[in-house]
């Protein structure tokens, strides 16, 4: 297969046989001769700052002389960007190759996996190829029947912060969603738990009990953050005996999801996994992740944040306000059509100096015509945002720039928008 070849056969799988459960992927396991039985895996699970939770733990690990792999959802620009090892992404031959090999073994299968499903298998099967000491995994979507939910053992369990994401498939309440997430929780693997939720900690807790396991919260009154300085620069914080830390990753949301590595680090320590202090700071100083505050360009400033629900809105509007105080800023808006887009548009409105409504080029993407009547309804007030239809990416990112050097730009409200946006960029 080419490379094009692969990503089409890939995608294709999408649409076909779409059934919740582990059954098909345990079957393609079995196939390829269960790589994940040869791999020690640490899952995350969550609403919001599993892809930054992964991605921290994964750098800190690999400056602990680790070979470290690791598998997120979903990918900004490049379909390898799911699969890493050290950092690097999987190379597109490597991509071809395990494609068409499972490829073969899907044909014996009387109802092919999907998508995800097939992913998880691929990235088993390399991270094994690999030699991988540790393996970051994150789960897709929810956790029970969650594809990755197939490892049998897992080394440690982090659940990040819940919310109400995804309610057509978890349920409505942060109850059923907690249940959903402490699917991925097992005997013999302690768990970290970022907390701050009534009904998630009464979940997780039973969870943890039924399967006789110790979980961990991080303190987060005792975050202190000592430098916020700005997008371009690392921030610093202490937490508990961990002082004075540089964190790459700009937000203030970060430092939370920062405690909960540090805390994962601690489990990992008694474990037997050696991570010396020295690499902790060093994996959080070196860290980079996409489309979480992330700079794309300087003049003018243009930021990317995937925020596509209300609770990570909140926490990235906490941190624009904080970097930028007294200062209306332009926002490039599109969402998929089963989000909750009259509180995030309510929410980021009030500090819009102009807003461009545009539409990612995906089936479950809210029109940006849509989207303007709508925030012309949220827009009730005397200091009222400019509100621009740009049907077509491209279109709402060209207008933005056309402004003065001065001023700020944030792409805002999908992952899918900001990987447009991206590729956009890459073209210019």
């Amino acid at each position: 297969m080419t490379y094009e070849e692969t990503l089409e056969y890939i995608h294709s799988l999408y649409w076909r046989g779409k059934k919740s459960g582990l059954e098909k992927t345990r079957e393609l396991l079995e196939l390829c001769g269960h790589p994940e039985r040869y791999l020690r895996c640490v899952h995350i699970a969550g609403t919001n700052g599993k892809g930054s939770t992964a991605a921290m733990l994964a750098s800190v690990c690999q400056c602990s002389g680790l070979k470290v792999g690791l598998y997120t959802s979903p990918y900004i620009v490049r379909y390898n960007e799911r699969v890493q090892v050290n950092g690097q992404e999987i190379p597109d031959e490597k991509l071809s190759e395990l494609t068409e090999y499972l490829a073969e073994l899907v044909e014996q299968m009387e109802v092919p996996p999907s998508e995800f499903e097939f992913g998880t298998v691929l990235a088993f099967l390399y991270f094994k190829e690999q030699n991988c000491n540790l393996v970051i995994l994150e789960t897709g979507l929810g956790g029970t029947f969650d594809s990755t939910n197939v490892i049998e053992n897992p080394l440690l369990c982090i659940i990040t912060a819940l919310g109400l994401d995804h309610t057509a498939q978890l349920g409505s309440s942060l109850t059923e969603i907690a249940e959903a997430k402490a699917g991925i929780i097992k005997p013999g693997a302690p768990v970290v738990f970022y907390g701050d939720c009534r009904e998630g900690e009464e979940v997780i807790g039973r969870r943890c009990a039924e399967c006789e396991v110790s979980f961990v919260t991080p303190s987060f009154s005792e975050i202190v953050s000592e430098s916020f300085g700005t997008v371009v620069q690392c921030q610093q914080f202490s937490y508990k005996k961990w002082k004075h830390v540089l964190l790459a990753l700009p937000g203030l949301y970060q430092q939370r999801n920062a405690a909960l590595v540090l805390e994962a680090t601690e489990q990992l320590e008694s474990l037997g996994i050696s991570i010396p202090e020295q690499a902790v700071r060093d994996g959080l100083q070196k860290v980079h992740w996409q489309a979480r505050l992330e700079v794309l360009r300087n003049r003018p400033l243009l930021l990317a944040d995937g925020s596509h629900n209300p609770q990570g809105m909140q926490a990235t509007l906490e941190s624009l306000r904080l970097y930028f105080p007294d200062r209306k800023l332009q926002f490039i808006f599109g969402a998929m059509a089963d989000k909750e887009l009259d509180t995030m548009a309510a929410m980021f409105l009030p500090m819009a100096k102009k807003v461009y409504l545009t539409a990612p080029a995906m089936p479950r993407a809210k029109k940006a015509e849509e989207l303007l009547t709508l925030c012309r309804q949220k827009c009730a007030g005397e200091k009222q945002p400019e509100l621009f239809l740009c049907p077509k990416v491209e279109d709402a990112l060209q207008m933005a720039e056309k402004e003065a050097e001065e001023e700020v730009i944030i792409v805002i409200g999908s992952l899918y928008l900001v990987g447009e946006v991206k590729k956009r960029l890459s073209h210019q």
